[in-house]
């Protein structure tokens, strides 16, 4: 479930939901507005995300998530909101099917993925980046991590979402220890050749293992590459341009891959 294979009505929805809030997007405001969600923020625990679940003899849906409010509780929030407001996630939470969620474009599991991916568009609005890119057609990690404060939204997301509508030839990782946990590519580096690694690893000479190295130092790492380092063998050969950025002290890191040499 992509920005481009969204179902029509969720789009509707987030675009609705877009008219009434500025950036960063008000989400209280919007949680509010329904009138029939009630948030429960507390200390969960590290491993806790966030959760929904319908209380059916009160009618109301129950929102929990940590107390401390930052960039990647919105996250989860707003995936929250997602399970709420998808029609498919609403009608099992109203039958009494709620879990906690794991989110972050992690989980295998259909469900998390869509209210990811729902999250991220209503985070991160698409006529707000096309905006963007009208005036700037590529953007470097630096720019993204930049975007990403102005939003209230985790790096990760910014990435993931100017990697889904950029027309450039990119793909971001997310890595952690040195092992890759996902890979998305845009559509201009998928139809180049480029649409998985074939890998897990993290090359050891990379900018992405000088981040691993060193956490929490708030440091884009930079150093030109080329395919055959970071990919399995390819009809195409080319450079390859990479930053790579320590996410805290978690081990994880996100890496920007991109080819240098396109020209449109």
């Amino acid at each position: 479930m992509t920005i481009k294979t969204m179902n029509r009505e969720v789009k509707q929805i987030i675009d609705y939901l877009h008219e009434d809030t500025g950036l960063p997007i008000d989400l209280d405001k919007i949680i509010h507005s329904e009138g029939n969600i009630r948030t429960r923020p507390a200390n969960y625990g590290v491993k806790f995300d966030g959760r929904i679940e319908y209380i059916s003899d009160k009618k109301i849906f129950i929102l929990y998530h940590p107390a401390e409010i930052n960039p990647r509780v919105r996250f989860s929030i707003a995936h929250e909101i997602g399970h709420f407001y998808i029609p498919e996630h609403r009608k099992l939470l109203i039958t009494g099917k709620s879990h906690n969620s794991k989110t972050g474009f992690i989980s295998d599991k259909r469900l998390e993925r869509e209210a990811d991916e729902f999250a991220s568009n209503l985070l991160i609005p698409e006529n707000y980046l096309n905006e963007l890119l009208l005036k700037k057609t590529f953007l470097t990690l630096k720019d993204l991590l930049e975007l990403a404060i102005e939003l209230q939204v985790s790096a990760t997301a910014m990435a993931i979402r100017y990697v889904k509508m950029t027309p450039e030839p990119c793909a971001v990782i997310l890595s952690q220890d040195g092992q890759q946990k996902f890979y998305f590519a845009s559509d201009e580096m998928e139809y180049t050749g480029f649409h998985w690694r074939g890998r897990k690893d993290i090359p050891w000479d990379s900018a992405s293992s000088e981040a691993t190295k060193n956490q929490g130092n708030g440091k884009v790492f930079e150093k030109p590459s080329d395919s055959g380092v970071w990919f399995s063998k390819r009809k195409r050969e080319c450079e390859i341009w990479e930053e790579a950025f320590p996410l805290g002290y978690t081990g994880l890191v996100l890496t920007m891959l991109s080819d240098p040499s396109y020209n449109g």
